[in-house]
């Protein structure tokens, strides 16, 4: 005798359960975060140093992987290939690029002082007395920000010892990686630890490829403006090129900020120097930003333009100088975790 049917429906895969955030992780979150914020030079530099130990722990497994090397002799050949290519171009060219940016210094100041000048003595049409003291309230406005300009200059020696614990960082956490990562997803609860496992290893990933892009992308617009600027005879193009190679690491906004002592100093060579310069960079800036980028990129997360300049300005604001610096690492970490953590799990809960 067979048993009847059900008449109720079966339930639709549809209908399972989604991910939620309970009230208690929400209420944590909430409480730690005064805590992170006021850590957040700390926690920036701690990131900045994981960031480059998970680079060169890429390139050294790329290398394992290729030659008859272990990880652990690689790792320590890109390292001290890494900080020999370096100290031979700092010793070859430091004293020409330290020469180089005093003389920049001075050309923009003469620059500034020349607008400033013409500021004070332009003759507004008004009739407001207001008008005429535009150059003092000029001079109030740009106060402050030469005020935080001299308080960053006054911070060298604790920047200095932050990149030295940061590089710290990096040695440890590339030596060893799996110890902290096991460490780390060691804490999660046995059911979570996969996902956990598969999510750091593509934040991993992206960051990897995030910054290898970032390092073609400084060498290929930093060299290119040195070599232009020295081709058409503009003295300071070593300095310059370094400069743009530097803001290059930001992305968007980085290069925009390289081009303005760029071009102020072709102008400050001639009227038609300046024209050149200013053309050349945009031409360079959009070859590199629209068609070399997104062809290196094509690895790792494509951060979209007003994503990454809204975290850059956020970040800025929120925790400084590094936070602009850092902002696209972070973003990149973020979407990697939204995509694998929560966007994934809906879409494996209605698969």
């Amino acid at each position: 005798m067979s048993a009847e049917p059900s008449s109720s429906p079966e339930p639709r895969r549809s209908d399972a359960p989604q991910p939620r955030l309970s009230t208690g992780t929400v209420l944590l979150a909430m409480a730690l975060a005064p805590f992170a914020y006021l850590l957040s030079p700390v926690l920036l530099w701690i990131f900045a140093g994981i960031t480059l130990a998970v680079a060169l722990d890429g390139l050294a497994v790329a290398i394992a992987r290729r030659t008859p090397m272990a990880r652990g002799i690689a790792l320590l050949a890109v390292s001290l290939t890494s900080a020999a290519l370096l100290s031979v171009f700092f010793a070859a060219t430091a004293p020409q690029i330290l020469a180089q940016f005093e003389e920049l210094q001075k050309t923009l100041a003469a620059l500034a002082d020349d607008v400033s000048d013409w500021l004070g003595d332009a003759e507004l049409p008004t009739t407001m007395e207001d008008f005429d003291e535009l150059p003092e309230e000029l001079a109030e406005a740009v106060g402050p920000m030469l005020q935080h300009l001299a308080q960053w200059g006054m911070t060298t020696l604790g920047v200095v010892a932050s990149i030295g614990v940061a590089l710290v960082i990096t040695g440890f956490a590339a030596a060893d990686p799996a110890l902290y990562r096991g460490g780390f997803v060691a804490l999660l609860p046995h059911a979570k630890r996969p996902m956990a496992e598969e999510a750091l290893s593509a934040v991993a990933h992206a960051l990897r490829w995030w910054f290898l892009s970032q390092l073609i992308s400084m060498l290929l617009l930093g060299a290119t403006v040195a070599f232009g600027l020295w081709l058409i005879g503009i003295e300071l193009w070593l300095a310059l090129g370094v400069l743009t190679a530097l803001l290059t690491f930001v992305p968007y906004l980085g290069p925009l900020l390289a081009g303005i002592p760029v071009v102020m100093v072709a102008f400050a060579e001639g009227l038609e120097t300046g024209l050149v310069v200013t053309v050349a960079y945009l031409v360079v800036q959009n070859v590199e930003g629209n068609v070399l980028m997104p062809w290196i990129q094509h690895k790792v997360v494509r951060l979209a333009p007003v994503l990454a300049i809204s975290a850059q300005m956020l970040l800025g604001l929120l925790l400084g100088p590094a936070g602009f610096i850092l902002a696209a690492p972070i973003t990149v970490t973020g979407m990697v975790l939204v995509q694998k953590l929560w966007v994934e799990q809906i879409a494996r809960e209605h698969a």
